[in-house]
């Protein structure tokens, strides 16, 4: 998402890669799952029940069982728990926004000599514009198909994609060399393999599986499934496999209902806009790219 660009742009030449990306992943995840869990999910076991915990796990956990918590203790409680828990959120959030955004900036001000305020101006604008569909279609499922497409699959399919180009394009050899270049803390040998192989490999099942996921999703249901396309009777796909949430399999596409737009109307529109944005940055970098081939 950027970020580790962001920070590693800060590092100098000398600075210990290895010790940087430990110190900061773990702390980041200790806060983000173990603290964050620490609170959230016995709050809400306790006030909605375990069958809630499991059917709305995830992300909105916070939105949703938190504000619960707080309404117990009265309006005036309410109202600054409120504004200290959301306010905490905001700014976690602003402060990650700033260092996927700096990646975005640095590009064009190399790239096509915009200023630092002119970048910093124009990403505004394009980081309203894209986050105003969130909210005028928050409840017709814009967020959660934001959060799907980037925030899990795009997640699992960029890194693969950084993993193969780190190992096999940029080579391991050069990888690792540049991950122990003054480096205080060594990494053992054996993860050379690990990165290079093994890696690919488990992102690889994990995008494959989710690709093709069956119904259910259980080991045992992949011989059903296989046993039923064999049949002629179809691939039972999953409602949350990644290839019936494009074609719309088990569903069907369906935009106008009564006269009235569907949900999955706006569901396809935030992917069409999503793609729009995507391969706009694609035509970016394919131009920058052609003006250093001219400079050159």
């Amino acid at each position: 998402m950027g970020t580790i660009h962001c920070y590693s742009s800060y590092l100098s030449q000398r600075d210990d890669i290895a010790l940087n990306a430990m110190s900061a992943g773990w702390m980041n995840g200790f806060v983000e799952i173990v603290l964050g869990s620490a609170v959230v999910i016995p709050i809400a076991v306790g006030y909605l029940g375990l069958d809630w915990v499991v059917d709305n796990a995830g992300f909105m956990m916070a939105f949703k069982t938190m504000p619960f918590l707080f309404d117990q203790w009265g309006s005036v409680m309410a109202v600054i728990s409120g504004v200290a828990w959301f306010g905490l959120l905001f700014f976690a959030g602003i402060t990650s926004s700033l260092a996927m955004g700096t990646p975005w900036m640095g590009f064009v001000q190399d790239e096509f000599g915009w200023t630092k305020k002119k970048s910093a101006f124009l990403l505004g604008i394009a980081i309203f514009v894209m986050g105003l569909p969130t909210i005028l279609f928050f409840e017709k499922g814009v967020f959660d198909e934001y959060d799907y497409w980037t925030g899990t699959v795009s997640l699992v399919i960029f890194a693969l994609a950084e993993v193969i180009l780190f190992a096999w394009v940029f080579g391991m050899d050069k990888g690792w060399k540049e991950i122990t270049d003054g480096a205080d803390m060594r990494i053992p040998r054996i993860y050379r393999p690990i990165i290079k192989y093994v890696t690919p490999l488990f992102i690889g099942i994990i995008f494959l599986t989710s690709l093709f996921k069956p119904l259910n999703g259980e080991l045992s249901d992949w011989s059903t499934a296989f046993s039923s396309l064999t049949s002629g009777q179809g691939w039972p796909w999953a409602n949350d496999s990644i290839i019936n949430q494009i074609f719309h399999i088990n569903t069907g596409v369906q935009w106008m209902a009564d006269g009235a737009l569907t949900n999955m109307f706006y569901i396809d529109m935030s992917r069409f806009f999503l793609l729009a944005c995507f391969f706009g940055l694609v035509a970016m970098v394919k131009i920058a790219s052609n003006k250093r081939k001219k400079a050159a």
